[in-house]
This record gives C-alpha cells, sequence and structure tokens, in this order.
C-alpha cells in the first residue's frame, strides 16, 4: 500500500482542493487551439473545446467560491463528461489531409516496408539456425518486461538473475 493521502484530506475547508481544481480546468484551455494549430481538428473543435472547457471552469470557480459538497459534487459530475465530450468532438472534427492517391501510395510503400523485413527476419532466422549462435541462451523480449516493468526502476528483489 502506498499511503497517499488525497488533498481533500488534507483540506478540510474545501478551499485549496477548489482552487487546484480551477487552476487545472484552466490549463485545458489551450487544448482545443493546440489541436487546430497542430492540423488534428477543425476550427470549430477548437471553439467547441473552448466553450466546453469554460463550462467546467465556470463550475469549479463555483466550487471555489462556495466550497461545499453540493458544489464539488456538481463539478465532479462535470470532470465525468468532459472528456467524453471533448474525445468526440475531436472524433467529429478531426481532419484528413491524405487524398486517395496519397493512401494508395502510402499503402504500397507500407506493403513494401513488410516485406522487407520479413525477408530480415528470415534472413536472422536462417543465421541463428545455421550455428553461428548455437548455445547461446537467449531470453525472450517479454522475460525483460516482466522482470522490471519500468527502465528506470530497479528490479524487484523476487528475479533471479
Amino acid at each position: 500500500m502506498a499511503m497517499y493521502k488525497m488533498l481533500s484530506l488534507a483540506d478540510t475547508s474545501g478551499r485549496r482542493t477548489a482552487m487546484v481544481a480551477l487552476r487545472n480546468c484552466i490549463y485545458m484551455v489551450p487544448l482545443g487551439f493546440m489541436a487546430y494549430e497542430l492540423g488534428m481538428a477543425s476550427g470549430w473543435f477548437c471553439l467547441e473545446s473552448s466553450v466546453l472547457t469554460l463550462a467546467i471552469a465556470a463550475s469549479a470557480f463555483s466550487f471555489y467560491r462556495e466550497p461545499t459538497t453540493e458544489k464539488a459534487r456538481k463539478m465532479f459530475h462535470a470532470s465525468l463528461l468532459y472528456l467524453p465530450i471533448f474525445m468526440a468532438g475531436i472524433l467529429l472534427h478531426r481532419q484528413t489531409e491524405m487524398s486517395t492517391d496519397d493512401l494508395s501510395s502510402s499503402m504500397s510503400a507500407e506493403v513494401e516496408d513488410r516485406e522487407d523485413e520479413r525477408s530480415r527476419s528470415h534472413a536472422k532466422k536462417k543465421e541463428l539456425l545455421d550455428g553461428s549462435n548455437f548455445g547461446t541462451r537467449v531470453r525472450a523480449p517479454v522475460a525483460y518486461a516482466s522482470v522490471a516493468p519500468f527502465p528506470f526502476l530497479p528490479a524487484p528483489s523476487y528475479v533471479s538473475s
């Protein structure tokens, strides 16, 4: 057990929790602009996501002004609606820049890449079977992932090398 404490447990008045919620809502305002600037979505998404984010920020501001359980619950429900609506909006307004000619040429290039990869894989298997690396023990990549799931963390103590 990690024994982490929620911010709301340390903040009996609710003021600090409301401030953090309001701050995080304000941080989300540029997301629609960023999606538009990166070419992921249309300008309509930029407008819709700004309105959506300002609505959740209004509920957070309401909670900040009056930190009651009812206001906190309303902000919580708004946060549950925010992400699905935001994602649906980005799917609805997504930008596709590829034409059908570009799509067919990229698909044929992908097929050629797969064939090249298969031939390299076949050559590597043949080299291994010829005996150049015979007798050496090789662990599967999955074994490494199960030893240390995160490369920056030490391996668990129950794993023997």
